[in-house]
């Protein structure tokens, strides 16, 4: 599994196989987590690859962030949000053509996602 960021966008992009992204489904119902990503050669079209992936039960909605400093993609929230976002990934990785990608970004009053969240594409590669 991997996630690219585009510096100038913020965009980020996370693919695994089906088999990753069902278990990234599972690790989102865990207590702390964290879990580091493979390197690819060339991240195009984003900017750079990013090393790990962290997770921290809160309360609330999910907030998806990532920093430039410490190049990791950032999860927080609270576990019935997180397990929607679970559910989300889970039924992507299980039913997806491999050209489809999921959008998970906030606009207006998400089920599950803060206001201000960062988005993610999802992809099976």
């Amino acid at each position: 599994m991997n996630v690219l960021r585009g510096d100038s966008t913020g965009e980020l992009g996370l693919s695994g196989t089906r088999s990753e992204l069902l278990a990234l489904g599972r690790e989102l119902r865990s207590v702390h987590w964290e879990i580091p990503l493979e390197k690819v050669s060339d991240p195009f079209p984003y900017s750079r690859l990013l090393s790990l992936i962290t997770f921290r039960r809160a309360s609330g909605k999910v907030m998806i962030s990532s920093s430039g400093d410490r190049e990791s993609l950032d999860v927080q929230g609270g576990p019935e949000s997180l397990s929607l976002l679970a559910d989300n990934i889970e039924g992507f990785a299980s039913e997806a053509d491999v050209d489809d990608h999921l959008h998970v970004d906030c606009c207006g009053d998400h089920d599950y996602l803060a206001e201000g969240s960062g988005s993610v594409v999802v992809a099976i590669g």
